[in-house]
């Protein structure tokens, strides 16, 4: 009998509200100065009450209802009590008997998985740890931002499967307007809790921890797998414990053996009320699996529905469809050809202005599919050009320029600092006037740096 692999999903999603959690200082840990948005709450000073923050609740309470789950009448706040370096009060508001959340339902191309809960807490600081291994510097401007940690049940049977939901949850993130759930920036992060079995009972759970990018989740589960049947396979047993995933190497290594609940000695929060919940009515807001279906109607191919999907152009397409359905297509074919094109935070007539210089001749475009006043067929002609201008951009020689015209930045990358190809890759994406696929253009410097 061949091993089953069994993994659970926890999920944490920074909320984008004005303020943090249980104070009134400004949530914005990555653009403003190093502990600049804090107070005495978030130091955890004698004498600091906490109070809840309104927007919070009411924006997982939205999430709760659109996915079916059960939202309970009221809920409290609990202690939990663990050494956090970057909270320094040395315990983390949290919900542990009556989360926000409980249950619901994610469907993914017909496929139903399931939540277990989806809890409301703080987020701790940030820490910084020097090259050298000598010191650490803490940043508190993270501590106290609302979190959402979103624990599934342990029904994903692939790595792949385990990928796709944590990139169909980011999508509803974003079209609740809750999170942009961004990876990169820390607004989202994954744990996954993997077992084997050649049985259809679990085996001994392992967490990993430290999971940046949807890639990495798939890497990470698919390493533990292979590492946990080897030792099975040996006669080796496993122990239940906490394994951070590192990127560069491939490879999960041993934090520490895992806490139980028990060991954070939860506790009500004596400073913080209970909170009674007052439902909104359900809107008739479309989850992206129905809002894939809406647009496989209007007859997109599964590529056009990403792109629109990821990039916010779902109401766009939809509108244009309504009026004219060749010109939705064509919409949805500038959207797949165009990563810097639907960002969700603009408005399309601002993005005309903000991105006019980097557009190019793609803005033109823009303004035909705003005003809706052009023939659709001298459309398809501005979209057959622009197309065929992307796909003569080589890659490789910009990706080459861009190298030699770095070598120092290319040291740095080479000696360990991975920050550094966000740089060049915004020095190729310069070169090519923004025209490119920025994951093609990561993937090709990453050829020639491995040169």
């Amino acid at each position: 009998m061949s091993w089953k692999l069994t993994v659970g999903m926890e999920i944490h999603v920074e909320l984008e509200t004005k303020t943090k959690m249980f104070c009134s200082c400004k949530n914005d840990p990555f653009h403003s100065e190093p502990n600049t948005n804090v107070c005495p709450v978030c130091y955890g000073l004698p004498g600091a009450l906490p109070l809840a923050n309104k927007e919070a609740i009411a924006m997982v309470v939205r999430f709760g209802q659109v996915i079916n789950a059960e939202i309970p009448t009221e809920t409290f706040w609990a202690r939990k009590n663990y050494f956090y370096p970057d909270l320094p009060k040395g315990y983390q508001i949290s919900q542990s008997a009556l989360p926000l959340v409980q249950g619901g339902v994610i469907t993914i191309d017909g496929e139903q998985y399931h939540l277990d809960h989806a809890h409301l807490e703080e987020d701790a600081g940030k820490l910084t740890h020097s090259s050298d291994k000598t010191h650490s510097l803490v940043d508190y401007n993270r501590a106290g931002v609302p979190l959402l940690e979103i624990v599934t049940k342990p029904e994903f049977h692939s790595a792949e499967a385990a990928k796709k939901f944590c990139q169909e949850l980011q999508r509803i993130m974003r079209s609740l307007k809750i999170s942009s759930a961004d990876m990169e920036k820390g607004y989202m992060r994954c744990e996954a809790n993997i077992s084997v079995s050649k049985t259809d009972e679990f085996g001994t759970k392992v967490e990993v921890k430290n999971i940046n990018s949807f890639r990495s989740v798939e890497r990470a589960i698919n390493y533990e797998f292979e590492r946990q049947t080897k030792a099975l396979d040996a006669g080796e047993s496993l122990v239940q414990e906490t394994r951070t995933w590192n990127d560069q190497t491939g490879e999960t290594v041993s934090m520490r053996t895992k806490e139980t609940s028990a060991d954070y000695r939860y506790f009500p929060e004596p400073d913080l009320p209970r909170v009674s919940i007052e439902l909104a009515e359900q809107s008739n807001h479309l989850l992206p699996e129905q809002q894939r279906g809406e647009l496989t109607a209007i007859g997109l191919s599964k590529d056009m529905i990403q792109a629109v999907l990821d990039k916010g152009g779902y109401k766009l397409v939809t509108d244009l469809a309504a009026k004219n359905h060749e010109l939705a297509i064509d919409a949805a074919k500038l959207l797949l050809a165009f990563p810097e094109f639907g960002d969700r935070e603009l408005e399309y007539q601002e993005l005309l202005v903000t991105k006019k210089k980097e557009l190019g001749l793609a803005n033109d475009v823009i303004k035909t599919l705003i005003a809706e006043s052009r023939d659709s067929n001298e459309l398809r002609q501005q979209l057959g050009a622009i197309e065929k201008e992307v796909g003569d951009i080589d890659l490789n020689l910009i990706s080459h320029e861009v190298i030699v015209s770095f070598p120092g930045q290319v040291q740095e990358y080479k000696s360990g600092k991975e920050a550094v190809l966000n740089f060049l890759v915004g020095q190729a994406m310069a070169k090519t006037k923004g025209r490119a696929n920025i994951q093609q253009v990561r993937q090709a410097l990453l050829e020639e740096l491995a040169k």
